[in-house]
């Protein structure tokens, strides 16, 4: 008997294996009713009120990942030509190339792929995906398994069917973009092996890799290295009349082209050093010049000369700025993830939501800053360096408390917001859910979720951020913010690293309780990935550290998590004994819903025993409790347990079955729609209903499809079947 992945109050119901089936650790992950050879895909979507749209916050669609164009780009035509001919020479044999740009930091690698793959966008017709190595960033390069996550979540893979393993997540990605036409842009890579893992399969497509080194791996998979050079001196005096305007810069050419010599013809330092000017029009060049000249020794103990010339160049931008564009330039150096919205930049600054835009055109406009997306925004790297260089230089130690704290402040407050619309009907641990709060607000589920899937990477930057440099407690209460989204979306990765670091500042802060909460979310993380015998240590090690906290609520928790363990082992009788314990806490505490979410538990656990009598009991007093207009995604959960249970035992599960499928259509919950029709075609079919079973099996193939779902494909072999003789 296998039963869901989910730890207390709103998570999961149990299930059967289907005999004969093989069951994966992917299979194992998803929160399933089997009964009878029965099986209803149920996405866990936790304690839900109101309108609910399980599937992906994001619309199916073609996706379009690369950057914005860049402003001013600027000749190139050579190194456009070759990854034109490598785009053509993918379409004519259908065969992916790779294309590695190396060079210097601030030489315009990641300009010069961005600018060709909007150019050509029309030459890969089934999308285009971006991510960020980060392999010259602080904090150490991406791992390439997260990125496949993110990608094949982006191609509507359903992610309780990912596979755990990085070369399973590799195979899938390969299988996924075989014979299609897409371009890849994997920027900043430190390895050829971080960039082979991240190889498309066969097909007409174009990966562009960028780099500060050779990479001369990557050529045994057939790649070709394209070497991106300073800018000509023709081509870098057109960059600056770009910016400046023809006029202005033509009645300097000398002092333009000393300018360009002072940047290193490096873009990145001609656009920092040149952009100030064309807010200051009566500024010489000339005089611009002289100060970048002047400033050169003040930096000389920097060696490499790109550096030295971007150094320069940044600060003197960085001189020309207003007051706020100043503060929020330095104060981005603070950042512990990818990138920031304008709400983080607000509180930042401590500032109105239109002065941190303001500020962030200026940095914009001055090339300090870039729009990568809309309203988001981040640094290059060498400009978050410098950022943290200036902190350090120009502000007080109060003073980088302050702004740090406020950015923590903003993104626990935030995370903690999202979750609590997320499942507001869950208990909390963090003091945060019940204090007066700051950060975003949210209206509605989907726009919660989404918020947390953007900032994900953030969040989980700042959760060992603040388990390295404090404050310790907010590593631990990111995690418990992030809990909801991990059960949903599956980030099994981020889960993984996220609670492992909480629980490290837990037990530096000896807080037994948060030692409790952290250690149950790893237990139920393995329940999920189908690792029940895994998860009995950590969820054990939380019920005694409950325990020891003296935290009731957390025992009936834990206690819940290890019987759903147990049930996942075939162990329904020594399951039951944890429920029924967990209900007794809930009993004490007067905590109804506990009650009721205990006597589903409880019905799950004996459905599995074989008793038939005692679950339809349990599950009819959980009904009680979980009405529409207060709990409809409850209810739903539960009148499916129901329904599957009637059916093992050959009892009439349709007025159930109905119940659940129009609580679900009205929910949107695509996936408990497309179970729910299996189990109605089941039943049609034990009555010899052909027709009635097979246009249930063509609804739930429908959706299956549409969620890229692996059940598709069986729904589909068993629609093509031909019926048994008898049947109408």
């Amino acid at each position: 008997m296998r039963a869901s992945p989910h730890g207390s109050e709103g998570r999961g119901a149990a299930g059967r294996n289907v005999p004969g089936r093989s069951r994966t650790p992917s299979d194992q992950s998803n929160d399933t009713v089997v009964s009878g050879g029965y099986v209803g895909a149920v996405v866990q979507a936790g304690t839900v009120h109101g309108d609910l749209h399980v599937h992906s916050p994001f619309a199916p669609g073609i996706p379009r990942q690369i950057p914005l164009r860049p402003r001013n780009f600027t000749d190139r035509e050579t190194e456009f030509d070759r990854l034109d001919a490598a785009a053509s020479a993918a379409r004519e044999d259908g065969s992916p190339r790779v294309v590695v740009l190396s060079g210097p930091g601030g030489v315009g690698k990641t300009a010069l792929a961005t600018g060709f793959l909007h150019a050509a966008a029309d030459s890969f017709p089934d999308g285009a995906l971006y991510t960020d190595l980060r392999g010259f960033a602080g904090g150490g390069p991406v791992d390439p398994a997260g990125v496949l996550d993110g990608f094949l979540r982006t191609l509507h893979t359903d992610p309780a069917r990912i596979a755990l393993d990085p070369m399973g997540r590799a195979a899938q990605f390969r299988s996924l973009t075989a014979g299609r036409r897409m371009a890849f842009l994997l920027d900043n890579a430190a390895s050829a092996a971080q960039v082979r893992m991240l190889l498309p399969g066969a097909g007409a497509h174009i990966v562009l890799v960028t780099t500060r080194l050779r990479l001369a791996g990557l050529a045994a998979d057939g790649a070709v290295s394209v070497a991106v050079e300073p800018l000509g001196e023709t081509a870098a005096a057109r960059l600056v009349e770009r910016i400046l305007g023809a006029e202005r810069a033509r009645g300097e050419a000398d002092a333009v082209r000393r300018l360009v010599g002072l940047c290193g013809r490096l873009p990145l330092a001609l656009c920092a050093a040149a952009s100030p000017l064309s807010l200051r029009p009566r500024q010489s060049v000339g005089h611009l010049a002289d100060r970048l000249a002047d400033e050169r020794d003040r930096l000389a103990r920097l060696s490499r000369e790109e550096e030295l010339s971007v150094r320069t160049a940044l600060d003197a931008s960085y001189a020309a700025l207003s007051d706020p564009a100043r503060r929020l330039y330095r104060g981005l150096g603070h950042a512990a993830g990818p990138d920031a919205s304008l709400p983080a930049m607000s509180a930042l600054l401590d500032a109105e939501p239109a002065d941190a835009e303001e500020a962030a055109d200026e940095l914009v406009s001055v090339h300090l800053l870039e729009e990568h997306t809309a309203g988001r925004y981040r640094q290059h790297d060498l400009n978050r360096l410098h950022a943290r260089r200036l902190l350090e230089d120009e502000e007080s130690t109060a003073e980088r408390g302050q702004a740090r704290r406020r950015l923590i402040d903003h993104y626990l407050d935030s995370a903690v917001d999202a979750d609590a619309v997320l499942n507001p009907g869950r208990w909390h641990l963090g003091s945060r859910y019940s204090d007066r709060r700051g950060g975003e607000r949210f209206a509605d589920r989907g726009s919660a979720l989404v918020w947390l899937e953007s900032e994900l990477a953030n969040l989980s930057a700042w959760v060992a951020a603040c388990r390295a440099d404090g404050p310790s407690e907010v590593s631990w209460q990111l995690c418990e913010a992030l809990r909801t989204l991990f059960v949903q979306r599956k980030h099994f990765d981020t889960w993984a690293t996220t609670y492992t670091a909480g629980l490290a500042a837990a037990r530096d802060l000896d807080d037994p309780a948060a030692q409790a909460f952290m250690l149950d979310g790893l237990g139920v993380l393995r329940l999920h990935r189908g690792e029940a015998a895994a998860a009995r240590q950590p969820l054990n090690a939380a019920l005694e550290m409950w325990t020891r906290a003296g935290h009731d609520l957390g025992r009936a928790s834990a206690l819940e998590d290890v019987g759903v363990a147990e049930l996942a082992m075939g162990a329904p009788a020594a399951a039951a004994e944890r429920f029924a314990w967990a209900m007794r806490i809930h009993e004490r505490l007067g905590r109804r819903r506990g009650i009721a979410l205990m006597r589903r538990r409880m019905g799950e656990a004996a459905r599995d025993r074989g008793d038939g009598v005692a679950a339809e009991g349990h599950f009819q007093a959980a009904l009680e409790y979980f009405t529409e207009d207060d709990e409809p995604y409850m209810r739903l959960r539960t009148l499916v347990g129901l329904a599957a249970c009637r059916r093992s035992f050959d009892a009439d599960a349709g007025g159930a079955a109905a119940e659940a499928l129009r609580i679900a259509t009205a929910l949107g919950a695509d996936a408990e729609i497309a179970g729910i029709n299996v189990l109605m075609a089941d039943a049609a079919a034990a009555e010899g209903r052909t027709a009635d079973e097979r246009e249930h099996l063509s609804t739930a193939s429908t959706i299956y499809s549409r969620l890229g779902s692996p059940r598709a494909e069986e729904i589909r072999r068993r629609i093509a079947a031909p019926p048994p003789p008898g049947t109408r």
